[in-house]
C-alpha cells in the first residue's frame, strides 16, 4: 500500500497515536523514537499522546524531555494509577486525529504494521484490530507458550459468551475512525485489562464493522499483566458488559456521528 495516497488525508491532525504507560521509563523511549522516525517519513500530520498512568518511576520525565523538542509529542499525566483502560480512554478523548491508533509502550508490534491496519479501512469499516492469533505466512509472532495457551483459553470463553468470531480481543494494536473512537470510549467504563472487550462489545451492539488483521508481535520482558488474577477480573467484567450496554444500537451511533461531524 502506498501510504502517501492511503486512507489518511493530510488535513489538520491526520492520526493520533495513544500510548498508555505505567512505569515505562526504560521500554517507552525506543518505542517513541521508532514512531517519530517512521511517521516523519510520511506525508501526514500526527500526534503521539502518552498517558502516564500514575507512574512512580521517571516515565513522565522521559516524555517531557521529548515533548520539549518534538511538537507531535504530548504528555497527559494522571495523578494515580487507574489502569490501562482508563489511560487509553483519557488519551482517546483528548485526541484530535481523523484516525486513532492505540499501541503498547513496549513496542511489541513494529509501528510500520499500521499499514496492515490502514489497508483494511474499506466498505464502511470503522475499526481494525491487530491479531496475534490469525494464521499468516507474512507475519511473525514470538510469545511465551504459557501466555499463548492461557490467552487462547480466555479468548475462547470471550467468543462463547460475548464476542463470537474475533480471534484476538486483547492485542494492544487497534485503530479507529475518529467518530467511532469517541463514541466507544465515551461509553467505556472498564478501567483495566477488560476494556478491549468492552469497546468491541459496544461496537458490535452499534452495528460497526470490525476488521481483524494479522500483525507481527514480539514479547518484550516487563509485562504488568498477572495472567491468573487479571483473567479472573476480566471474566467477571464480561458478564457485566451485557447488562451495562443494553441501550446501545446502530441508531444511537448514527445520532452521535451526526452530532460529532458538526
Amino acid at each position: 500500500m502506498d501510504y502517501k495516497t492511503g486512507i489518511i488525508a493530510k488535513m489538520g491532525v491526520d492520526l493520533s497515536i495513544i500510548i498508555p504507560a505505567y512505569n515505562e521509563e526504560w521500554r517507552l523511549p525506543p518505542t517513541l523514537l521508532d514512531m517519530i522516525d517512521y511517521f516523519d517519513g510520511r506525508d501526514l500530520d500526527y500526534e503521539i499522546i502518552v498517558v502516564d498512568d500514575g507512574s512512580t518511576d521517571r516515565t513522565a520525565e522521559v516524555v517531557k524531555r521529548l515533548e520539549k523538542i518534538r511538537k507531535q509529542v504530548c504528555l497527559i499525566q494522571l495523578p494515580q494509577n487507574r489502569g490501562k483502560g482508563h489511560a487509553v480512554r483519557t488519551g482517546v478523548l483528548n485526541s484530535h486525529g481523523k484516525y486513532v491508533l492505540f499501541a503498547d509502550a513496549d513496542g511489541s508490534t513494529p509501528i510500520k504494521d499500521i499499514e496492515r491496519l490502514e489497508a483494511q479501512f474499506v466498505e464502511e469499516t470503522k475499526i481494525v484490530i491487530g491479531s496475534r492469533a490469525l494464521p499468516s505466512e507474512d507475519t511473525f509472532v514470538t510469545r511465551r507458550w504459557d501466555r499463548t495457551l492461557l490467552e487462547r483459553i480466555f479468548n475462547f470463553c470471550v467468543n462463547l459468551f460475548i464476542l463470537p468470531v474475533i480471534a484476538d480481543t486483547q492485542c494492544g494494536f487497534k485503530m479507529f475512525t475518529a467518530e467511532c473512537a469517541h463514541f466507544l470510549f465515551e461509553r467505556q467504563q472498564a478501567e483495566r485489562w477488560s476494556f478491549d472487550i468492552e469497546i468491541l462489545f459496544i461496537a458490535r451492539k452499534a452495528g460497526l464493522k470490525i476488521a481483524e488483521v494479522s500483525i507481527n508481535w514480539n514479547d518484550v520482558p516487563g509485562s504488568k499483566v498477572n495472567l491468573f488474577l487479571d483473567a479472573m477480573g476480566m471474566f467477571r467484567d464480561i458478564f457485566a458488559f451485557k447488562h451495562r450496554h443494553t441501550y446501545v444500537s446502530p441508531e444511537i451511533f448514527e445520532e452521535f456521528t451526526a452530532e460529532f461531524s458538526k
